[in-house]
């Protein structure tokens, strides 16, 4: 069998896209290739928020449609860039070696920052944080203009573990302004994931920028992918706020 014979095999056997069925082929142990890499694709990272329009319900589709990756598009050498990262369901699907995530929420970035070089740090904070209501509101009140990296990133992940439907929304001054969520036992702290997320962001660049700047980093060869937030069907009937503007 052909290493691409062996790859597509992988692919279509778990139903995975081609950037991770190929990674998977690297890592596995060839002597025993298909149990090796059921292993591999058990200890694969999710995303560690909710987010509004993210596209993890859509996965499957986008793989039978071949949507990506792009036909063209070389594993061995190609860039991923994803300028509306939010959740990044399509980033942590793909899982590219080489990639550049960015997003115009600050507070996110910081937190996927965080996550790949402090997250041993991030996780004993987490486990401090509370269930209860009122702790929720004393947090949810913090300016995080006024705490360091570590502290925005706690706080952020507890924010959206606990609030109502893990939305991100901001009042006119910046202020986070969702309502407690009254989960009865919600997951605050994944460490097992956390730390496979951290493990996937260690060769990944994560800026805090306009989406045009990729425009001007990005060249042919390269894989993007455009998820901006959605166009309002009108005035009311809409959310496209994920930023204080």
């Amino acid at each position: 069998m052909t290493t691409k014979q062996a790859i597509q095999d992988i692919q279509k056997t778990f139903d995975i896209n081609a950037i991770f069925a190929h990674k998977v082929f690297l890592l596995a142990d060839k002597t025993n290739l298909l149990e090796d890499a059921a292993r591999i694709i058990a200890e694969k990272p999710k995303p560690f928020v909710k987010w509004v329009g993210g596209k993890r319900q859509l996965l499957a589709q986008f793989r039978r449609l071949n949507l990506y990756p792009p036909e063209k598009f070389d594993i061995r050498i190609g860039r991923y860039f994803e300028p509306f990262v939010g959740g990044g369901a399509v980033f942590f699907d793909l899982l590219p070696e080489k990639g550049f995530l960015s997003d115009l929420n600050k507070e996110l970035v910081t937190t996927y920052n965080v996550i790949r070089n402090d997250v041993e740090g991030l996780i004993a904070s987490l486990k401090k944080h509370k269930i209860d209501k009122e702790y929720f509101l004393n947090i949810r009140a913090k300016d995080s203009k006024a705490l360091n990296d570590l502290a925005v990133a706690s706080r952020f992940i507890f924010l959206n573990r606990t609030c109502f439907n893990g939305l991100y929304r901001v009042n006119s001054k910046g202020g986070f302004n969702v309502p407690y969520g009254k989960y009865a036992n919600p997951l605050i702290c994944d460490e097992s994931n956390l730390r496979k997320v951290s493990k996937s962001l260690q060769n990944i660049e994560v800026k805090h920028q306009d989406y045009k700047e990729v425009l001007k980093t990005a060249k042919k060869g390269d894989f993007v992918y455009f998820d901006p937030p959605y166009y309002p069907v009108s005035k009311t009937a809409s959310f496209t706020s994920y930023t204080f503007a």
